[in-house]
C-alpha cells in the first residue's frame, strides 16, 4: 500500500490538471480521479515509476471518454411527455398482471429467461450475467434482449386473445 500512496502523492495533482482540462470541471475532474486510481489500484499490475505518470493519464483519458461515450446514450427527458397510468390498458389488476408476467416468463427459452432474471430482477451487469452463463457479455446482452422481445409478444398475444380480461 505504501507504493500505491506514493504513486497517489507524486502524480494526483497531474492527473487531476489533466482531467480538469479535459471535461473542464472541476468536479467531473474529481470523478476522473479517482476512478484513475481505483482502476490502478484494483487492476493494475506493479507499475514502473519512469513510466507511471503516462500511463495514469492514459487512465484518466480512457476513464473520461467512457463517460462521454456513456452520457451519449443517454437520451434527455422533456417535459412534454405523458405521465404513464398505472395500468395501461386498465384491464388487470397488479396481482392479475403478475401472474401474467410469471406464466410469460415459464415460456420463454431457459438461456433468455435466466439471463432476463439475472439482469432485471438480481440487477447484474451484462459482464456478471455472461460470466454466470458461461458466455460473453455481448451474448448476454443479445440473449436479454431477445427475451425482452420474446416476453413482449407472448404478453401482447395474451391480450389480444383475451381482450375482455377485468380486474
Amino acid at each position: 500500500m505504501d507504493e500505491f500512496e506514493t504513486l497517489y502523492r507524486q502524480h494526483a495533482a497531474a492527473v487531476l490538471r489533466f482531467a480538469w482540462g479535459l471535461t473542464g470541471d472541476r468536479s467531473a475532474a474529481q470523478d476522473i480521479l479517482s476512478e484513475t486510481f481505483v482502476r490502478v489500484l484494483v487492476k493494475a499490475p506493479r507499475i514502473e515509476t519512469r513510466t507511471a505518470l503516462a500511463y495514469l493519464l492514459a487512465v484518466a483519458r480512457n476513464v473520461h471518454l467512457n463517460g462521454r461515450r456513456r452520457e451519449r446514450r443517454r437520451a434527455p427527458l422533456t417535459e412534454d411527455l405523458p405521465a404513464p397510468e398505472r395500468d395501461l390498458d386498465g384491464r388487470l389488476d397488479d396481482g392479475a398482471r403478475l401472474d401474467a408476467v410469471q406464466a410469460a416468463l415459464r415460456e420463454l427459452p431457459e438461456g433468455e429467461r435466466a439471463a432476463l432474471l439475472l439482469r432485471v430482477d438480481h440487477e447484474l451487469s451484462y459482464e456478471d450475467v455472461a460470466a454466470a452463463l458461461g458466455t460473453t457479455a455481448g451474448a448476454a446482452k443479445v440473449r436479454v434482449h431477445r427475451a425482452r422481445l420474446h416476453l413482449a409478444e407472448i404478453l401482447s398475444g395474451r391480450q389480444a386473445n383475451n381482450p375482455g380480461a377485468e380486474s
